[in-house]
């Protein structure tokens, strides 16, 4: 999982705060995903794909979801 980490981190998208990258969270086999795009979203999300595909890995999407916070009100879909 660190080859996932890294690449997701040096790929510019994710969020940073105080110097210290926050866009890849990690917890056993859980992944959390944060940006500030959808777009961003969708590039990071491209890279997991990635990696699964290099790495024989399968997401499971049943268990998979997107939360936006903000303003909007309105519920986004974030295909890869």
């Amino acid at each position: 999982m660190d080859t996932l980490i890294v690449r997701i981190r040096f790929s510019g998208f994710g969020c940073t705060l105080a110097d210290t990258y926050y866009g890849c969270l990690v917890y056993a086999d859980d992944i959390m995903l944060l940006s500030h795009t959808v777009n961003a979203m969708r590039h990071m999300l491209a890279i997991c794909n990635q990696f699964a595909a290099e790495f024989d890995l399968k997401f499971n999407n049943n268990k998979s979801v997107a939360m936006r916070v903000g303003i909007k009100d309105s519920v986004c879909n974030v295909p890869p």
